[in-house]
């Protein structure tokens, strides 16, 4: 079995974790995630936090700016109450919380001004991005490209804890978001859910069904209005796509690789400045250029911000003029693809 085989490569470090969760109990723990948690987010602290109270800790769940569409309408599917605290209330809680567990990111960008409370504690990252400076500044991490972080929990609980059907359905949605119903997958992922459903008596119709929603005429405004406003550029092969909306970013980037392009950027401004890519996976195997780990974190340092994500969808913060970032980013890609042509 593939699954084994990836616990006994690295066991070692699935074990420091464990050892450290299972031989500190009584904490006050804070589990934390990216802007506008989404469900693998979301299942990933959910577990977590059951796991953790288990063992007689104490735990809040920690949001920097709040829960996504999606996350909203699983956890309301499946009569899930949960409380949350932002980072208004973290500075007065900050003061009772001993260690962080950072889930589902790698970037201190994406956790906003939560960011300065965790800097100045011991730390643990679990996370399936690329690895970025969360990771190496942590005290214990576990970083494996898998599809989705939930995958990461199982491993980490799957000898030490006995997930409940709830839970085992929770870590099943958290699965279904991020491959998108199972268009990315990995060499672990289906004995995952295999386990999750069989063992554990996850209820996959449940988990699958809890994602449905029927697309709200906001979303649906923002799709088309980046498509109204979208500038398409050949690359050699490639399409290139770019456009600006005032939100949804990710689901107007989705709906353009859906469209046909190859690599798309939509950009936003609110309170700051936020660039989406997306890439098809056929773009990523031609080029080798991954999101996460070669576009994103550039543009983040040069907008003054940070960024990060996988190889085919990728996230930037920071400050600037929309029309200016997108120059920058096109110019950053076609850099990259021109040093292709010349190999």
């Amino acid at each position: 079995m593939k699954l084994e085989e990836f616990l006994k490569e690295n066991l070692e470090n699935i074990n420091k974790l464990r050892r450290f969760l299972l031989s500190n109990k009584g904490l006050v723990y804070g589990i934390l995630t990216h802007k506008n948690a989404d469900p693998d987010a979301v299942s990933s602290m959910l577990i977590l936090k059951n796991f953790l109270e288990s063992l007689k800790n104490t735990v809040y769940l920690i949001l920097p700016e709040g829960l996504n569409a999606a996350s909203k309408n699983v956890l309301n599917n499946l009569n899930i109450d949960i409380d949350f605290i932002d980072p208004f209330i973290l500075q007065w809680m900050d003061k009772l919380i001993d260690t962080y567990i950072i889930v589902d990111t790698s970037s201190p960008v994406q956790l906003g001004q939560a960011i300065n409370y965790v800097y100045e504690k011991p730390y643990i990252v679990i996370d399936h991005h690329q690895p970025g400076q969360l990771i190496s500044n942590s005290m214990i991490s576990l970083s494996y490209r898998v599809v989705s972080n939930c995958e990461l929990v199982y491993l980490l609980l799957r000898d030490t804890w006995w997930f409940s059907p709830l839970e085992a359905t929770i870590c099943i949605t958290g699965i279904l978001y991020d491959s998108r119903r199972f268009v990315y997958i990995d060499k672990y992922i289906f004995e995952i859910i295999d386990e999750l459903i069989n063992i554990y008596n996850g209820n996959y119709e449940k988990a699958f069904n809890s994602l449905q929603k029927k697309m709200d005429i906001s979303e649906r405004i923002a799709r088309l209005k980046g498509a109204q406003r979208l500038r398409i550029k050949r690359i050699g092969e490639y399409i290139v796509a770019t456009t600006h909306v005032s939100a949804f970013e990710g689901s107007v980037a989705r709906a353009i690789i859906d469209l046909g392009a190859d690599i798309v950027f939509v950009v936003s401004t609110n309170d700051k400045l936020r660039i989406v890519g997306r890439s098809t996976r056929d773009f990523v195997k031609k080029t080798s250029i991954s999101l996460g780990k070669d576009i994103m974190p550039i543009i983040g340092e040069i907008i003054g911000g940070g960024g990060g994500g996988h190889d085919t969808a990728g996230v930037a913060e920071g400050t600037g003029k929309p029309v200016d970032v997108l120059k920058i980013t096109l110019n950053i890609l076609e850099r990259k693809l021109r040093k292709l042509d010349n190999k």
